[in-house]
């Protein structure tokens, strides 16, 4: 009994030995100076603070070019943070810690319609009917990264990982003929269905990077990453008919024209070349 009792005793001295040096350390922290302009207005980032970001490179271009004699120069325009036209976002959780991840969810559809000669017979000389075109496409792109930050001055180091998911089906493409395919010429071969190769593409990245505070809570900044991914791109298939006049026989064939693969890749990159400007609030 005694023994469970010095026992307790001493985990009750290490908790609160414990929960001393972090309340410490959670105080110290508080403590520490913020870095603020003449105005007084924090020029970091702080816990709870939110970010979105864009390229930044169509501003250093036309700034830039205000040096070299372009009389050329484009006005610039918002671009993404990511060559995928994903929208990127940030949450400071703690000054120095950050939730980062961006996102793109897109759906394409497009329907053209063809008047073509009616070739029913009895028609009626020079009357149509429509050849009917429907392509779509879907784009998904996920992220969702964990970013620690370094450093007490307009310079700002970080570093983290994040996973990836990218996925692309390609063009869709269906196809409805105003004309019955034995109504039109014989020996004739049409697609009804192409079905593109759809990408799938999964990775897991390192980065490391810099931000340079240029303004208070707006920042530019570039990173490095490493890591690995894996690619996944489906069959292309394509559905045709045919009509045999003389046995009245429709004939339907689907032929791939590339097989399924499956890729890896371990390799650094540069974040699309992309120098982001970030705005904190």
């Amino acid at each position: 009994m005694n023994s469970t009792m010095n026992q307790f005793k001493n985990i009750s001295k290490y908790s609160l030995v414990l929960i001393g040096i972090l309340y410490t350390g959670q105080l110290f922290s508080q403590l520490q100076p913020v870095l603020k302009n003449k105005r007084g207005i924090a020029i970091l980032p702080q816990q709870g603070d939110y970010a979105i970001g864009f390229g930044a490179n169509p501003f250093l271009n036309y700034f830039g070019n205000f040096f070299n004699g372009n009389n050329n120069n484009i006005a610039p325009s918002p671009t993404f943070a990511t060559q995928n036209q994903s929208i990127f976002f940030k949450y400071m959780k703690t000054n120095q810690l950050a939730y980062r991840g961006y996102f793109r969810v897109g759906v394409n559809s497009n329907t053209m319609n063809i008047n073509v000669l009616d070739k029913t017979p009895g028609a009626v000389s020079g009357s149509t009917v429509k050849d009917v075109q429907k392509t779509k496409s879907n784009i998904v792109g996920v992220g969702f990264g964990i970013e620690k930050r370094r450093g007490t001055t307009r310079v700002q180091g970080y570093y983290g990982g994040e996973l990836y998911l990218n996925y692309n089906s390609g063009f869709d493409t269906k196809y409805k003929y105003g004309n019955a395919i034995e109504n039109e010429d014989s020996g004739l071969i049409r697609n009804t269905i192409i079905n593109a190769a759809s990408t799938l593409t999964i990775g897991v990245r390192g980065f490391a990077g810099v931000e340079y505070f240029i303004a208070p809570r707006v920042s530019l900044g570039g990173e490095l990453g490493y890591g690995p991914s894996i690619n996944i791109r489906s069959a292309n298939e394509i559905t045709s008919e045919s009509y045999v006049k003389p046995t009245s026989t429709l004939n339907t064939t689907k032929v791939s024209t590339n097989s399924r693969s499956t890729g890896f890749a371990l390799d650094t990159d540069n974040y699309f070349g992309i120098v982001k400007l970030l705005f904190y609030f």
